[in-house]
């Protein structure tokens, strides 16, 4: 136990750290790649729950802005994370829970950013990439989450992230470089 408590100071959600299934990631607090918005459809499954919705997002080197719209264009939710490992929330929930919200942040980290920006933030976790298909694997070896496509942003292309509890299909409508 007091091992874990050392692990959980060692790597606290104020330094940008999320947990992840017995593992961690560390988020970045800006985005290193040109500057850009991104109109995407989200289609999200979790058993018997079906979402879609709208996510705009603002990649900047000084952070992230994601906005999701409803389909009739209603805010649903609105997460800001910025220098400092900086994070504002709001919305409906689970989206509005700075835990949740940390962990979506990762898990598009994850699947946009290239593989050397991400295995050196990783801990007790490690990155698996083969053609199109990237997979985060637990180190005894299963798959914590799987995402096809990763890192293709283009108008019409398409991500997939899929783990044991929910699946996501992510469709970018549109790109503008800024």
């Amino acid at each position: 136990m007091l091992l874990s408590a050392c692990q959980q100071w060692r790597l606290p959600p104020e330094a940008g750290w999320v947990a992840l299934d017995g593992g961690h990631f560390q988020l970045l607090d800006n985005w290193p790649g040109a500057p850009q918005q991104l109109v995407q459809q989200l289609h999200w499954q979790d058993g018997q729950r079906q979402h879609q919705f709208l996510l705009t997002a603002l990649l900047q080197p000084d952070g992230y802005l994601l906005v999701a719209l409803s389909p009739l264009g209603h805010e649903l939710w609105r997460l800001q994370y910025s220098h400092g490992h900086q994070l504002r929330v709001s919305g409906i929930p689970p989206f509005d829970q700075p835990e949740f919200a940390r962990r979506l942040l990762a898990e598009m980290q994850l699947a946009l950013l290239e593989p050397s920006l991400i295995a050196g933030r990783l801990q007790q976790l490690s990155l698996r990439q083969q053609d199109s298909l990237r997979q985060l694997v637990r180190r005894d070896g299963s798959v914590l989450l799987s995402i096809k496509q990763a890192g293709q942003l283009l108008p019409g292309s398409q991500i997939e992230l899929s783990s044991a509890g929910y699946q996501l299909q992510i469709t970018t409508l549109l790109q503008e470089l800024l």
